[in-house]
């Protein structure tokens, strides 16, 4: 999402840029909806046909109870409820609003949800054939689509929408990997052709920004009315929303699916959500934790607010890893950074341990090149550790041999006093640590607006620089490509630009299907990258710390955002 995700927020008004700069883009999504985390799966091997899972509710004994309305808020507003454009707060609901074809966790392999598919077969590494579910109906909605099953060739036009939209989020996968749609004569079975093997298959083809919208959604006389109007059939229905104050989103009553681990009844239980548009976090807090409570849940700032807030234990708390962060990325086109032991004092330059104990307090683990919430694909803790320690001393050294000089003059642009991942916090640190290392920072601070077309048009020569949720490690790599993370020349040029055996070889993995085959070129490709000094250093990745009221029950827990296509979550005893 990283690339498309900017591209578009370029195109916002200037007072959405400054509201989505109190929070961070995982933080909007996180907040708005019931955060996830475990539950069980089908351990169907990837490629064949499954029944996919309604896990069981997890963490509650019980019978669940049917109604009630779950009230959350979001700092961030929404940006519009087409899918395959949608930032901010928006891309949290896809999945409820929607379908996918088959959702896998990137937290727990055994985890799969097919929706719209009861499965899939590939005749060969480039064909997918996915049997379509009958009784998937679309839901009431004001775009006067028909309450009908959705079918084979709404994927097509789907999928072709974002075929058209290089900005679209879901481009970079659709718009560049498939090269063929085929819906069958009785429409009930969808053939996706890709230009040749896919390793990030799993991950991409159940992502809320690949979801399926009805055909007569996207004609030219509704596609505009997305901005405000919804129609899919998906959990939720859309009743309302009203720009800068929230959105009503109520149970669909034709939702196909039912709770198999309580006697085949409807889900979901609960009959909708009330959102609501806070921008102050205090505000926030404190419509949580007043009485009665205003909100049903509330992501604390940090463990600390989260263990003030709970600390008679009355909330139930989930902690869960971000796959967000900061990172400090380089531009191989511009001195002194075309020299690798400049790009590899820098990289020894940074003490994460720090920026772990004064920014998380503790809460957080550091990055490699590939961000640790997505698992055994980075290097080992050991080796990642060994080698881009912190040792400035080795930094002095590096910059003394390039240069005949103890230090090294570099300018570098951000974003000025921006708290979206904590970037307000995490840039004093990074400059104590790179002029402690040799490094003389010309600060470049820029208003969010510039500093992101500055990013976006390569018009830098390094930043510390804000980054979205990272679903899968192809967007890591990819900022290590000579074409960039959205692979058309914006936002950041890789060091491949310098070494074109990287460019083949992140090229080479991307066609990788065999998970150990996969996992093993993932831990080279990363050695070979430091071994020349890497263009884009990710910092840490924190945990967030949600908290739920306790008549919130069976909240999923360890499948991540998977858990966004699971309602058998319910409420009990809210007043």
């Amino acid at each position: 999402m990283a690339g498309s995700f900017w591209n578009k927020y370029t195109t916002q008004r200037l007072s959405r840029r400054r509201m989505l700069q109190s929070t961070g883009v995982a933080g909007a999504a996180a907040g708005a909806v019931l955060l996830v985390g475990c539950g069980g799966g089908d351990d169907d091997p990837e490629g064949t046909p499954g029944t996919g899972t309604t896990p069981s509710a997890t963490g509650e004994a019980g019978t669940p109870v049917v109604g009630g309305r779950y009230s959350v808020a979001s700092t961030a507003d929404f940006d519009t409820f087409d899918p395959y454009i949608g930032i901010a707060a928006s891309v949290g609901y896809f999945p409820r609003l929607y379908n996918t074809l088959v959702n896998f966790s990137s937290l727990d392999s055994s985890f799969r949800f097919d929706d719209l598919s009861t499965g899939y077969e590939q005749p060969d590494d480039s064909t997918y054939v996915f049997a379509i579910r009958p009784g998937v109906k679309v839901g009431p909605n004001a775009l006067g689509v028909p309450e009908r099953d959705l079918v084979a060739s709404d994927i097509v036009t789907s999928y072709d929408r974002i075929k058209s939209l290089p900005q679209s989020n879901a481009f970079a996968f659709i718009g560049t990997w498939v090269t063929s749609q085929e819906a069958s004569a009785d429409d009930m079975t969808y053939t996706m052709g890709m230009k040749g093997p896919y390793g990030y298959f799993r991950p991409r083809i159940g992502s809320a920004i690949s979801t399926i919208v009805p055909k007569e959604a996207l004609t030219d006389e509704n596609i505009g009315k997305l901005r405000q109007n919804a129609a899919g059939a998906g959990a939720f229905i859309l009743d309302s929303y009203t720009e800068g104050q929230g959105a009503s989103i109520s149970r669909n009553p034709n939702y196909y699916r039912k709770d198999e681990a309580n006697g085949g009844a409807a889900i979901p239980y609960i009959d909708g959500f009330d959102v609501k548009i806070i921008t102050d976090r205090s505000a926030m807090s404190t419509a949580f934790s007043a009485s009665p409570p205003q909100l049903d849940v509330y992501t604390a700032a940090d463990v600390n607010e989260a263990l003030s807030l709970n600390s008679d234990g009355k909330y139930t708390e989930r902690k869960d890893p971000v796959n967000t962060f900061v990172a400090f990325t380089m531009n191989p086109d511009k001195d002194p950074w075309k020299d690798d032991r400049i790009r590899q004092a820098a990289m020894h330059a940074i003490n994460r341990e720090q920026i772990i104990e004064l920014v998380y307090s503790g809460e957080a683990k550091a990055n490699g090149l590939v961000h640790w919430p997505l698992g055994d694909i980075g290097l080992p803790d050991d080796e990642r550790d060994e080698l881009q320690k912190y040792d400035p001393a080795k930094s002095k050294e590096l910059i003394k041999a390039a240069t005949g000089e103890d230090t090294i003059d570099i300018t570098v642009i951000f974003p000025a006093e921006s708290a979206i991942e904590e970037h307000n916090l995490i840039l004093p640190i990074w400059l104590e640590q790179m002029a402690a290392a040799g490094f003389n920072v010309k600060q470049e601070p820029q208003d969010f607006a510039a500093w992101l077309d500055n990013y976006t048009n390569l018009n830098y020569d390094a930043s510390l620089a804000l980054n979205q949720v990272y679903e899968t490690a192809e967007f890591n790599m990819d900022f290590q490509h000579s074409k960039g993370p959205a692979g058309n020349n914006i936002y950041a040029k890789g060091v491949g630009a310098l070494y074109p055996d990287i460019d083949a070889e992140i090229d080479r993995v991307k066609t990788l299907t065999d998970p150990e085959e996969f996992k093993t070129a993932m831990h080279e490709l990363q050695r070979r990258l430091y071994e020349v000094g890497p263009t884009f250093l990710p910092l840490v990745s924190p945990y967030s710390f949600t908290l739920y009221q306790p008549y919130v029950k069976a909240i999923p827990e360890g499948i991540g955002a998977s858990g966004l296509w699971v309602n058998t979550w319910y409420l009990d005893g809210k007043s």
